[in-house]
């Protein structure tokens, strides 16, 4: 009697480990008719060689991330900063104030380095004949700062409050050199909706 209980529970096993056989292989099957579907439906260069993106991410892309567009150094006021075009940048206040005032344009040559998606040119220490364009976008000052000093055991301390002015500034435009215009640069443009 009991063989034919452990005869009975071995062919329930056996089958049952058939059955998840199968259908671990029909699983499979199903994943590489997918996977195949996928690889025919998706293009994944653009005519011009560059990847094709999804509109998320070409979203993604223009929040400031400088991939597919021109990028630039540039040193202003004694800081440097990486820019893209629409690019805000928050810096010490520039002087004299009527010379920077909110609204004017200014076009900057201490360039140290202009990239694109396929050329980048280094200065040294900048580049010759790049630009790039920027507008004073406001005058104001920043977030306070804490200042705290105390001196342990000696009933002495002190609070202070800071905030440093700093002028907002809205990048334009950025231009390589006169010579390297004609390099294979594709500006980047807006997904169809």
């Amino acid at each position: 009697k009991q063989c034919m209980e452990e005869a009975q529970f071995q062919d329930k096993q056996d089958s049952h480990d058939r059955q998840q056989q199968d259908q671990q292989e029909d699983y499979d099957q199903d994943q590489d008719q997918e996977y195949d579907q996928d690889e025919d439906d998706v293009q994944i260069y653009n005519n011009d060689g560059s990847i094709m993106y999804k509109k998320s991410q070409l979203a993604y892309f223009r929040a400031g991330a400088p991939a597919g567009g021109m990028f630039a150094i540039i040193e202003l006021a004694g800081s440097q900063h990486k820019v893209t075009i629409d690019d805000v940048v928050v810096n010490n206040k520039l002087k004299p104030v009527e010379e920077y005032a909110v609204g004017s344009v200014h076009t900057l040559q201490d360039v140290l380095l202009v990239g694109s998606s396929h050329k980048t040119l280094v200065g040294m220490p900048i580049v010759e004949g790049a630009e790039v364009d920027v507008m004073i976008e406001e005058i104001t000052r920043d977030a306070k700062i804490i200042v705290f000093k105390k001196r342990r055991r000696k009933n002495s301390q002190r609070r202070n409050g800071f905030r440093r002015d700093v002028t907002m500034l809205r990048i334009l435009d950025i231009r390589m050199p006169q010579g390297e215009h004609d390099h294979k640069y594709i500006p980047r443009t807006e997904p169809a909706e």
